[in-house]
């Protein structure tokens, strides 16, 4: 686990030290322990290292046997044992028992084809100097970001935004669409991001940049340290997006660089209903235990984030069974809360004798925890669960350096509300769910536009009730277009017009889907990767804290996608067959259990103690009211929340993007 960053030069000119410095200091958080450079002719290559496998002799970049190949990867290879096996009987020669060692190696074997191999969460850059190709990717679920920068002069990539920002090129400049669809869903919808230069690069796709063939004879670099106690360090596709990115004016084609970005790994669908009841949940049951061993292997101590739902829980149970010592587990609670759930994580660490750490939140100045969460994401992310979620990390970044979680386990075995809907529909309107997206298209109704009449309004409440599958987009606690519309000043509101990227537009599979499938794979796409794991991956990082998601194993999920629908949802119940499979192994209070929502009285929290200080920042002291929205539109919400209408999702909305422009964009 650790940060990332590189740089490359399209116009064969040298890399520069000073740059790629600057990038791997701005992720030093990711990784506390070491940071490292690396320059080879036009590249630079820095890692900023959490140690956590081959404590002394992983230090990245990491190469293969000639030094040709070079490799910086922010993740784990869970599967690097058996991937190590098979290329030294192949004659390759390991110097470091990293597993991310094994990319260099893979890499001369298979090429890209490398990436149906790998078991893992990862994002890694490799260059490979003799066929002068700078080949990454991210994982097939997008647990570990990556985003990029594309110049005239070079390309750059960053484990985060921040790493790209300390380059001067790099503009801060706001992107007007992002800004309309993070004030719609809470989140910057990948591929996108607030800035206008940068872009993520989506889950489960890899990049491939061709470099002019005149660079790949230069010379190696030395990989120096920028601390001076590290030692030196020793699928299938879908049509892929080509850029170019040619510098300056060359003499001949073949001086010219290319960028190419392939999905290689998409959410698959394919329910089986040759197998019985039972072996299904015998084949998913050996899945998830094989999942959570493979992501126990470490050189530290592992623990796990409780929470005492069913997916946290049972990753507790097994992991309790397969390791000799007694696991730490950590929770968090939040004293006379109705949604305080600390008491069922308590019976969990009881019943599989862990030693439990318990940590109330309760934050002496919200006002401080909502700027930190705020400027703590340089992609704004409007979700208050992210302020537990930084005060447990930080807690158990004090006792161990990874721990797993129960991340993904709703998104792949049907476990929110929403999708109990999708299995009830009435027959009479089962039809329409099949054609959501041509009778009530997102890009439509969410898009920034007036609603004099309410017909806008009235068809997205039709989609809400006749096509379920639409609850997976459509955010009606955020604001929705019509409510944009007046929010903006009226040239943002021109520029906007009606273009909006529906989250599913590039689903081509979902017409073929049942409602409840087309509605996880939306989320197992998009909808994860962007909300989910982008909270997850920084706040634990934030404080040198690996977190792993056994639950989005891809083998585990390719073993789910078959499953049937009877045994994810029904109109009663989530989660069947993984709720089956807990019964095994948990107290049954826990399997029957509702499942509780995080919530915070913010409601409460705007009218009163947060009142003055909500209305200087997004009013008195607003650095973003004179850029992009209507005094009286602001003044309208706050008064009408004030008098007992709930705006508080809105409300906290504007107050995160107005904190993270103070941050990064001012």
């Amino acid at each position: 686990m650790c940060g990332i960053a590189g740089y490359f030069h399209l116009d064969g000119s040298p890399a520069d030290r000073a740059s790629i410095e600057r990038m791997v200091s701005a992720l030093k958080h990711r990784g506390p322990d070491a940071q490292t450079v690396h320059l080879d002719g036009p590249v630079g290559l820095g890692h900023a290292r959490l140690s956590i496998i081959d404590l002394a002799g992983g230090h990245q970049p990491l190469f293969n046997e000639d030094h040709s190949i070079a490799v910086v990867c922010n993740g784990e290879i869970y599967n690097y044992r058996e991937l190590r096996e098979q290329l030294i009987r192949k004659g390759h020669r390991f110097q470091t028992g990293s597993d991310c060692e094994v990319l260099a190696h893979q890499w001369e074997e298979s090429g890209p084809g490398m990436l149906a191999l790998l078991r893992g969460m990862f994002a890694f850059i490799l260059y490979d100097r003799r066929q002068g190709i700078v080949f990454g990717a991210r994982d097939r679920f997008g647990q570990k970001p990556l985003y990029y920068y594309q110049g005239q002069h070079r390309l750059a990539f960053a484990s985060e935004i921040k790493g790209l920002l300390v380059l001067p090129e790099i503009s801060r400049e706001l992107d007007p669409l992002g800004l309309d669809q993070f004030l719609f869903h809470q989140f910057v919808p990948q591929p996108r991001t607030l800035f206008r230069q940068i872009q993520k690069l989506e889950a489960g796709c890899s990049f491939e940049l061709r470099l002019p063939t005149a660079n790949r004879n230069s010379s190696l670099h030395r990989t120096d340290e920028l601390e001076s106690q590290q030692s030196q360090a020793v699928s299938a596709g879908a049509g892929a997006i080509r850029f170019d990115t040619s510098a300056l004016p060359t003499e001949s084609p073949i001086e010219r660089s290319t960028f190419t970005i392939q999905k290689y790994w998409r959410p698959t669908f394919a329910p089986d209903d040759s197998l019985s009841r039972s072996e299904h949940l015998t084949r998913v049951e050996a899945a998830l235990m094989d999942a959570v061993q493979s992501h126990l292997v470490s050189d530290v101590p592992i623990g796990l984030f409780l929470s005492g739902g069913i997916d946290s829980s049972l990753i507790t149970a097994l992991a309790s069974r397969m390791n000799p010592e007694p696991l730490q587990t950590f929770s968090i609670s939040f004293p006379g809360s109705e949604h305080d759930e600390a008491p069922y994580a308590r019976t969990v660490a009881n019943t599989f004798r862990t030693r439990h750490h318990e940590f109330p939140f309760a934050p002496a100045d919200m006002r401080q925890a909502l700027t930190a969460a705020a400027t703590l994401f340089d992609q704004p992310l409007a979700d208050l669960a992210v302020l537990p979620l930084m005060a447990l990390s930080q807690a158990a970044s004090e006792h161990v350096k990874v721990v797993l979680t129960g991340d993904g386990g709703d998104e792949l075995f049907a476990g929110y509300r929403k999708y109990k809907r999708t299995t009830g529909i009435p027959g009479r309107f089962r039809w329409l769910s099949q054609f959501s997206n041509r009778l009530f298209p997102i890009s439509r109704l969410a898009a920034c536009g007036p609603d004099r009449i309410g017909w806008r309004k009235l068809q997205s409440r039709l989609a809400m009730v006749l096509a379920p599958a639409c609850r997976s987009e459509y955010q009606r606690q955020s604001w929705e277009g019509w409510e944009r519309f007046a929010l903006y000043r009226p040239e943002l509101s021109e520029f906007i017009g009606c273009q909006f990227d529906s989250l599913g537009q590039s689903g081509e599979h979902s017409t073929v889907l049942s409602p409840l499938n087309a509605a996880l794979e939306l989320d197992q796409g998009t909808v994860l990767a962007d909300r989910l794991l982008l909270k997850g991956d920084y706040a634990t990082m934030a404080f040198g804290l690996e977190a792993r998601a056994p639950l989005l194993d891809h083998q585990l999920a390719e073993v789910a996608s078959h499953l049937p629908i009877n045994l994810k949802a029904s109109p009663q119940t989530t989660k069947i067959a993984l709720r089956e499979i807990a019964r095994r192994y948990l107290p049954a209070d826990i399997i029957e259990r509702r499942k509780k929502g995080f919530s915070m009285p913010v409601d409460r929290w705007f009218r009163g103690e947060l009142r003055d200080w909500t209305r200087s920042c997004l009013l008195d002291d607003s650095v973003t009211l004179p850029r992009y929205f209507q005094r009286g539109a602001i003044e309208r919400l706050l008064s009408e929340h004030a008098a007992g209408q709930n705006h508080s999702a809105r409300i906290h909305t504007l107050l995160t993007f107005e904190l993270w422009s103070r941050a990064y964009a001012s």
